[in-house]
């Protein structure tokens, strides 16, 4: 067994996130089945695994899951108010998403603190700007856009650290710790 082979057998694939109550998944789904991208081709997230990014580790050992998960406790935020208000696309990326027109300080301030935090297990953030969004297609083929909807209100109170987990179809990410914002 090689070296790789090792840290896929022996490892989480894992990430930060904001993790939407089910009120506010089916609010974003009844919002998204609205909407005339609903019907264009690409394969729909499951409504359990809509979530928002904060930072994607991938493929970590068993100790610095544990250190991950230790530093997170360390975040001092309060809680705030997401605004979810218009559809969006990553073309090269295939991915078509639910986004903010103006992304809250205090969403900005929880993703670098965070960010910060994590480097005291040897994880650093990528250098790429923080687009917020919750994807809600992959393999979406149209041209980029941005279309207005219905804002849906979310207030965030917590952050996930999940696990994704490879699954007949697809993928199934699982909340593994909730971290209470003050």
């Amino acid at each position: 067994m090689t070296d790789a082979d090792s840290l896929r057998t022996n490892s989480r694939r894992i990430f930060f996130a904001l993790w939407p109550d089910q009120k506010v998944r089916t609010e974003i789904y009844r919002v998204f089945r609205q909407s005339s991208q609903f019907t264009y081709p690409g394969r729909h997230l499951a409504i359990n695994n809509l979530h928002l990014t904060l930072h994607f580790l991938g493929n970590v050992s068993e100790q610095k899951f544990e250190c991950v998960s230790a530093v997170a406790k360390k975040v001092k935020q309060g809680k705030f108010q997401l605004r979810l208000d218009h559809f969006g696309s990553f073309n090269k990326a295939g991915v078509f998403w639910d986004g903010l027109s103006v992304v809250p300080e205090s969403l900005s301030r929880l993703h670098l603190e965070l960010g910060h935090l994590l480097t005291e297990c040897d994880h650093y953030p990528e250098a790429r700007a923080f687009r917020p969004h919750v994807t809600l297609m992959r393999k979406y083929k149209p041209q980029e856009v941005l279309i207005p909807h219905e804002a849906v209100v979310w207030t965030v109170d917590q952050f996930t650290l999940v696990e994704s987990i490879s699954v007949e179809g697809g993928v199934e990410y699982r909340p593994l710790k909730f971290y209470g914002l003050v």
